[in-house]
């Protein structure tokens, strides 16, 4: 149904798809304003609940006018039954208003659409409908389905105002037996948290279900025309509404006990632990207050705890937690620690731990304690060690606390799949193979102008045809008699390429067998046949086409010939993935951030370098690695990986963050120098070594490209555009020599060990000349006998052991 009005310079046009519905069916409303953008008020609709779908604008220029129309798309649920108005719109533009007219909906009790509504339908419900502010429930859309169906999705999905919300991970997909029918069942849960209290409805959601009919309309005719180029003629949308679901939310009652109110609602227990409780004075052990529980324990904080501050020195650490979403809602634990150092000796005690929260089933307030913590501190070697600086040759357990505090200010690791893409730098010989084979086609261009034309395989011939009878059809006007039959050709001469045959017809079978055995996908198989046998429908059935489908036809033909040469291409380049390791490196990859998050950063470095050994070369990947070791206190390892990430991304701001304070928990100290080499090759620390090769190629494919057709066209070469992409080509070629050569004859390595003697010769027995520790980095100048010679700095030349010194 179509009502318009018209205005001073803009018309009003409103369209429903229906009207008359059931109570539980929905209408789709849409405003068409001729003319541009419009404010439409809605502040009379009073029978319908109006939910906005969005808008569009377009612009067109037909005949020498332009014109602009802004559509707006909207969804009507009726509130009651009967016969309900959508009453005139009022549309403001420019100060000047135009209104349409009144719309009439007959809304029933009963269902309008018998089996399809009976066959689809949708419940929305919530495990509680009386909550309090911060108490979570689970929110459930269940839609039953007993057709068959070809796609479904939310329209306008559930919207969850004034209360947080977050959908389970996973739908749940199960048959129910209701009444005698046996229905599929989709379900959908989020976890809702009110955020204020009051009285709110949760709107109904609408889903769209494209449900298969059965087409009694030949297929020869106009099904193109209803339907999309990429869309299947024997499905129907339908328009699924939920109902909505109420929902009281009461404040919680102020607390009026003693003690500090945690937030937490829900149910909630607390645990508290020290890992030993008999101390020297200067010693340091773990205090843990564990809270665990469902409701919102994401809000959970560490309660308030009494602790002596001149009997003790305290430091705190991350909290670490680990929450999951269950059929219940939020459920887990939050962990959090202290490192408690005791100043003197003596026996203390950490009071009970409170947690007060409120509890949703009990309706009130309850508080848990943690058990009473006693703590009995002896006199250490040195007495006063704990208020002295410390000192990292008499005391290792200060030492050993003192590093394990100062990893939690590094950037956090790379969580995302691009950590597997592989940066590794082009191969020496695949490179030259790569920058050679511009040249090589070149040389056989100008072998090919020199000596003769090489008749043309039957592919290219009807490719050539293709493209000649589609050139013809662009010529040609819609009404012009030749337009179809050009289409027809050039659609047939594709599909008889890809099958190396030549002929000016095929049949819809023939184009599914040599489209198939061409390795084009299914997908791509049905668009096109789909096509070829809209052409031949109208083409032969005599029906005249307008101007517009005509320009639609043409472009499908220009997708269709898009696809055909593009599809074997890529089907081509994606074979080689190795699929099966990428996979096991994807989840020896997710066990690594896994091990990493839980606090087993050992176990997280293992997992990663399993994947580093894998073809994956990625410095996001080596970041991880390093992060995982300098996490363990393994200092050297983790400048290792720092560096060897730092080759593949040299600009990289949070690797060099964190590389940068990794350098400072380094004990050798290189005196500050400039080296002659890092300013002759700048641009080692600026652009990424496999950048450089990627643009000598492609400025390799430029050059010989560009020799190519001036050659065939019989011009200079070395004209100015020639003479630019030769200089580039040049000098971005000796620019990844260079690299290629430093690489060979420039190594650097990294103390790996906590402390590495440096000797005078390659054996055990030579003269130790001084020691470097974890994390230092040197120049390599020659290896023997499982000993690298290496040098830190002016005068500190001498052998260490490979395993002690791992090469960069």
């Amino acid at each position: 149904m179509t009502i318009s009005a018209t205005g001073f310079c803009f018309d009003v046009t409103s369209h429903v798809d229906k009207t008359r519905i059931s109570k539980d069916d929905s209408i789709f409303l849409k405003v068409e304003v001729n003319g541009g953008k419009a404010d439409l008020d809605f502040s009379m609709v009073k029978d319908f609940k109006v939910i906005s779908r969005g808008s569009s604008s377009s612009y067109n220029y037909i005949n020498g006018k332009s014109e602009r129309k802004a559509t707006y798309q909207y969804v009507l649920i009726p509130l009651s039954k009967g016969e309900l108005k959508i009453p005139a719109i009022k549309a403001t533009r420019d100060g000047q208003t135009a209104f349409t007219r009144e719309i009439v909906i007959h809304v029933s009790g009963r269902v309008v659409e018998t089996d399809d509504i009976k066959a689809l339908f949708a419940r929305a419900d919530v495990a509680d409908t009386r909550l309090f502010v911060g108490q979570q429930t689970v929110y459930t859309l269940k839609f039953f389905t007993s057709k068959k169906l070809s796609g479904l999705g939310f329209e306008t999905p559930p919207e969850f105002n004034d209360f947080s919300s977050k959908p389970f991970e996973k739908e749940k997909s199960y048959t129910l037996n209701i009444k005698g029918i046996l229905y599929n069942v989709s379900e959908v849960n989020y976890v809702i948290i009110p955020a204020r209290p009051g009285t709110f409805n949760i709107d109904p959601a609408v889903l769209i279900a494209r449900v298969m009919v059965k087409s009694n309309r030949d297929p020869r005719f106009d099904s193109f025309f209803n339907d999309s180029f990429f869309s299947s003629n024997s499905f129907k949308p339908i328009r699924v509404v939920s109902n909505s679901v109420k929902i009281e939310v009461s404040p919680v009652p102020p607390y009026q006990g003693q003690g500090k109110f945690s937030g937490l609602v829900g149910r909630f227990g607390i645990e508290g632990n020290m890992d030993k409780t008999n101390l020297k004075a200067g010693e340091s052990a773990t205090l843990t207050i564990k809270i665990s529980g469902s409701g919102n324990i994401m809000d959970a904080s560490l309660p308030e705890i009494d602790l002596n501050d001149e009997a003790f020195k305290v430091y705190d650490d991350n909290p670490v937690e680990t929450i999951h979403l269950t059929e219940a809602g939020y459920e887990g634990v939050k962990i959090f620690k202290k490192a408690i150092v005791p100043v003197n000796p003596g026996k203390y005690v950490i009071k009970q731990v409170p947690l007060i929260y409120f509890d949703v089933d009990r309706k009130a307030y309850q508080k848990v304690l943690t058990d009473e913590i006693k703590i009995d501190v002896i006199p250490s070697e040195e007495r006063h060690l704990a208020v002295k600086p410390l000192n990292r040759t008499t005391d290792k357990s200060v030492v050993k606390q003192e590093v394990s505090l100062v990893n939690k200010d590094i950037l956090e690791i790379k969580e995302g799949l691009a950590v597997l893409e592989d940066y590794r730098e082009i191969n020496p010989f695949f490179f030259v193979l790569l920058l050679s084979m511009p040249a090589i086609l070149f040389s056989g261009v100008k072998l090919f102008t020199m000596v003769t034309k090489k008749e043309l395989s039957v592919e290219k011939v009807m490719e050539e045809k293709a493209r000649h009878h589609l050139k013809q059809a662009r010529k040609m006007g819609s009404e012009e008699k030749g337009f179809l039959g050009h289409l027809y050709s050039s659609l047939v001469a594709l599909i008889l390429a890809k099958g190396g045959k030549r002929g000016e017809t095929v049949t819809i079978k023939e184009a599914q067998t040599i489209l198939t055995r061409a390795n084009v996908d299914n997908i791509r198989i049905d668009q096109i046949t789909h096509l070829l046998e809209t052409i031949e429908s109208v083409r032969f059935g005599g029906k005249q086409i307008d101007e517009n489908k005509a320009k639609e036809l043409l472009s499908k033909t220009k997708q269709v010939m898009k696809l055909l040469c593009f599809a074997l291409v890529c089907l081509g380049v994606f074979s080689f993935v190795p699929q099966k390791a990428m996979a096991d490196s994807t989840a020896t990859f997710i066990d690594g951030i896994k091990n990493y998050k839980a606090g087993h950063f050992k176990e997280a470095a293992g997992k990663f370098e399993a994947v580093a050994k894998s073809p994956i070369k990625n410095p996001y990947l080596f970041y991880n690695i390093a992060n995982a070791y300098l996490k363990a206190n393994d200092i050297g390892h983790a400048v290792l990986w720092y560096e060897r990430a730092k080759v593949l991304a040299p600009n990289d701001p949070d690797l060099n963050f964190n590389l940068e304070y990794a350098n400072t928990l380094v004990k050798d100290k290189k005196e500050n120098s400039v080296d002659i080499m890092d300013v002759l090759f700048f641009w080692d620390k600026l652009i990424p070594e496999k950048s450089i090769q990627i643009t000598a190629i492609f400025f390799s494919f430029a050059f010989f490209t560009w020799a190519a057709i001036k050659v065939l066209k019989k011009q200079r070469v070395f004209s100015g555009t020639g003479i630019i992409l030769c200089t580039i080509f040049v000098l971005v070629t000796a620019i990844t020599c260079v690299n290629y050569y430093k690489r060979s004859v420039q190594l650097y390595a990294v103390i790996v060990l906590e402390e590495a003697a440096v000797r005078s010769g390659v054996t055990d027995t030579s003269t130790k000349l001084f020691s470097l520790h974890a994390g230092t980095r040197v120049s390599v100048e020659e290896q023997r006998d499982g000993y690298l010679k290496i040098l830190f700095s002016k005068g500190k030349v001498g052998w260490v052991k490979t395993k002690e010194a791992v090469i960069i």
